[in-house]
């Protein structure tokens, strides 16, 4: 009888630690160019709108970003906020078909608009997922000196954990966003128009701070109670929501316009709270707004 046993080769997928020590050292590297900037005198430039700017530290973070990645793991795929999609370099891929991708999504400036202005509330925003799991995810704010990580340990804040805390109720809830928005008054102008009111009249304070990454990760830190915004991107939330469950929060996610099924974290609408208990208003205009984008199919 034979009694030996397939020898499994070793995946060559680096564990969450070693793709967060990654993810950290490139966001590094930005935010130290981002320091050494004379942010007094910034060019401007638009994408779609005034509400959708850019500037060409932008562009020159991402490089940067893009360039530790590809050194300290060739075989990485790259989804940036201003270069799109990037293929892992030719030749560097597995030769196992069924390894998964380690994907780095990247945002090198999230709030630009407050970065272009002087106001430090910008953060340079990594996540990292293997396949379509997240597993890893570091926000570096470069003027506030907060650097708040996650692999598959408890979340940090400049390494040291945080500790869950449990969502307030409603009416002592403080809450991070900029909903509806400009965004959301184009899209369902009823709906926003009901809902502001009933959000403000039903919480504690709402506040925006300008920055998706930004507001996740101090939802993560307990320093406010929730965060939601109805079209975003991953770049902008995938280090967040990793950081965020990490640190004992929850989320749940809308798929829009999108398919369903798919990570939540490439689902454009969300609600993210500091501990398990969830804000039933905010989950519930949320599904309004989910009924109206399935009825606009």
């Amino acid at each position: 009888m034979n009694t030996s046993t397939a020898q499994t080769a070793p995946s060559s997928v680096p564990s969450p630690d070693h793709l967060l020590d990654i993810a950290t050292t490139a966001a590094r590297a930005a935010a130290d160019y981002i320091r050494s900037l004379d942010r007094e005198h910034l060019a401007r430039e638009y994408k779609t709108s005034s509400h959708d700017i850019v500037t060409e530290h932008d562009r020159a973070s991402e490089d940067i970003i893009v360039a530790e990645l590809r050194r300290l793991l060739p075989t990485c795929r790259i989804v940036g906020e201003e270069g799109g999609e990037r293929p892992a370099e030719e030749g560097a891929l597995s030769a196992d078909p069924a390894e998964p991708v380690v994907t780095f999504y990247v945002d090198p400036i999230d709030g630009t608009s407050n970065f272009a202005a002087g106001l430090p509330l910008f953060c340079v925003s990594i996540g990292v997922a293997v396949g379509d799991e997240l597993v890893a995810g570091v926000i570096d704010v470069p003027v506030l000196g907060q650097v708040f990580t996650a692999a598959d340990g408890p979340a940090t804040l400049n390494g040291r954990e945080i500790t869950p805390r449990s969502t307030n109720k409603p009416a002592d809830a403080l809450v991070l966003s900029g909903f509806p928005g400009q965004r959301g008054w184009a899209e369902f102008p009823e709906l926003a128009a009901r809902a502001q009111p009933e959000l403000e009249n039903g919480l504690s304070a709402i506040r925006h701070l300008g920055s998706a990454a930004i507001e996740l990760a101090y939802v993560s830190a307990g320093w406010a109670d929730a965060t939601f915004l109805a079209s975003i991107n991953a770049w902008d939330i995938a280090a967040g929501f990793h950081i965020l469950r990490r640190a004992g929060g929850s989320v749940r996610t809308w798929p829009g316009h999108g398919e369903t099924g798919q990570p939540d974290f490439l689902n454009p609408a969300y609600v993210a709270c500091t501990g398990p208990e969830r804000l039933d208003l905010v989950d519930r205009v949320f599904e309004e707004v989910q009924a109206l984008r399935d009825a606009d199919l």
